[in-house]
């Protein structure tokens, strides 16, 4: 077996059993690490930052579930593979368990086959989950270049070329001029801004998609009143795009499974693209309600609307186009959208006719 000395930290209270599974492990030519208390395994854990966790459950002062929690609380340990040491294993202890970010149980007595058959498991999934994170990365190192820095490049010399012209003509210019060249410098550092909150929001949300103890946790969270969080966010799009008179509301409350910040993102990414991609005085209708226990919300704007073939190729920095609204981005908004929406069990669906419009369908879970 080749394991390339992989760290595994040892918690356990009893030095015979913690010594043998010591001893089997470094048999295996893992590198092992002991600690007979929570305490130190949390103070060890800091310092070797290890591939895997075996600890007990029942130890005194500082038990099995509080090192779990703690870990998860650091940035440093908070993905590393854990399992659960324990002679306990009624329903409650494992709920606890898991819900905490325990990845895996070993019931006291166990076979050497059974450790190593766990330590291999649980190896193999944090290896193949790092393995797709880092594809992802090096396919955004590759696709990000270009897109993001004429993006950022646009904003950024408009904003230096208009601070520079108050800068250089502020004397002979009156209040009303400065005043006109101040609000392009907002304009343009608002959508500096908006691009940055973006490209934040794409990497939160892929590295949420690896984390699976912290996205089980954030389902549990709801969002009540979501009629005024979609009026509120439609307003200040609207009015921002100078289209108030364009936004038609039809909304029901709900209360979903998704927390309030995902949720405002969600509608915020996707009434964008439908108020950048259309026209002036065209409607841009949102409806919302519930039907058969999901929430179910659609954005139906009239603008030029967008090809099958651009619909299939939508994902994060792959850009396209529409012609009318003379509207380009980093390709984003609805790929942000789509994965919000994929990690909190909900479904996406666009239908859309060149010439007529696009309509944005989106269903998600009621808490």
């Amino acid at each position: 077996m080749i394991n390339m000395k992989r760290k595994i930290l040892i918690v356990e209270d009893n030095q015979s059993v913690r010594e043998n599974i010591a001893e089997i492990l470094d048999i295996e030519s893992y590198e092992t690490h002991q600690a007979e208390n929570g305490a130190i395994a949390l103070d060890i854990a800091k310092k070797i930052q290890p591939d895997l966790v075996i600890c007990d459950i029942m130890m005194p002062e500082v038990d099995g579930y509080e090192v779990l929690r703690m870990m998860r609380q650091n940035p440093i340990t908070s993905t590393v593979p854990f399992i659960f040491l324990t002679a306990k294993t009624t329903k409650e202890d494992l709920r606890k368990g898991m819900e905490l970010g325990a990845d895996d149980y070993i019931t006291k007595p166990f076979t050497i086959e059974e450790l190593l058959k766990a330590v291999t498991a649980r190896l193999e999934k944090f290896d193949t989950q790092k393995k797709i994170f880092q594809e992802k990365a090096e396919n955004l190192a590759q696709n990000i270049g270009s897109p993001i820095r004429n993006q950022i490049n646009e904003p950024l010399k408009a904003i230096i070329s208009f601070s520079e012209m108050i800068l250089a003509e502020y004397e002979s210019m009156d209040k009303f001029q400065i005043a006109e060249f101040v609000s392009l410098i907002y304009k343009n550092g608002m959508k500096l801004s908006k691009l940055v909150k973006k490209t934040m929001l794409y990497y939160q949300l892929e590295s949420l998609s690896i984390n699976e103890n912290l996205l089980n946790e954030l389902k549990l969270q709801t969002t009540s009143d979501v009629k005024s969080i979609i009026e509120n966010t439609a307003k200040q799009i609207s009015q921002f795009a100078n289209r108030i008179d364009d936004l038609v509301l039809n909304l029901e409350d709900a209360r979903i499974l998704v927390p309030c910040n995902f949720f405002t993102d969600l509608i915020t990414e996707i009434l964008e693209n439908a108020f950048n991609f259309s026209p002036k005085r065209t409607r841009v209708k949102i409806t919302s309600g519930i039907e058969k226990k999901t929430f179910i919300i659609s954005i139906i704007d009239e603008g030029v609307g967008i090809s099958e073939e651009q619909i299939q190729k939508i994902g994060a920095f792959v850009q396209f186009e529409r012609d009318i609204s003379n509207q380009t981005g980093i390709g984003i908004g609805l790929h942000n959208a789509k994965k919000i929406l994929q990690l909190f069990d909900g479904t996406f669906s666009i239908n859309s006719k060149q010439g007529l419009g696009t309509m944005i369908k989106m269903s998600l879970p009621i808490g």
